[in-house]
């Protein structure tokens, strides 16, 4: 009886501890790109689909930032747990990502993105094509 609970409630823990890592193109973020996907575990990937092309990028890197010297001197010793926590990796909330990737269409054609979002919260940024043109992304 214990081993089959214990069984259970191990998997939602795990379930709902873990965030996706595969995020969709909101639509009408940027009009003229009609879908795309962004995985942010390795291998990452990011691709971009408008009427004429399919841009991909794979393999690039996704950077952790998180500023330790402010937070110690914010948590240290006032909230010594709380620090605890923030390095030990359970707290993630201190933590943000970014990534720069530059996908590529079969013809050659690039196009150099910029994403950024804090832990928890839905990758976004810009893409900006080889004219200048930009176009506003954003991920669900």
């Amino acid at each position: 009886m214990f081993k089959p609970f214990v069984l259970v409630a191990g998997t939602s823990l795990i379930l709902g501890g873990c965030a996706s890592h595969s995020h969709f193109l909101v639509q009408g973020a940027a009009p003229e790109l009609l879908k795309g996907e962004f995985v942010h575990e390795q291998p990452s990937r990011l691709i971009l689909e408008s009427a004429e092309q399919k841009y991909i990028a794979e393999g690039f890197e996704v950077r952790r930032h998180q500023n330790l010297a402010e937070l110690h001197k914010r948590y240290r010793m006032s909230e010594p747990k709380h620090w605890d926590r923030i390095t030990s990796g359970l707290d993630k909330d201190h933590e943000s990502y970014s990534a720069e990737a530059r996908p590529k269409a079969q013809d050659g054609t690039e196009l150099n993105c910029r994403l950024a979002w804090p832990s928890g919260k839905n990758p976004q940024g810009t893409c900006q094509d080889k004219t200048g043109k930009e176009y506003v992304v954003r991920f669900e």
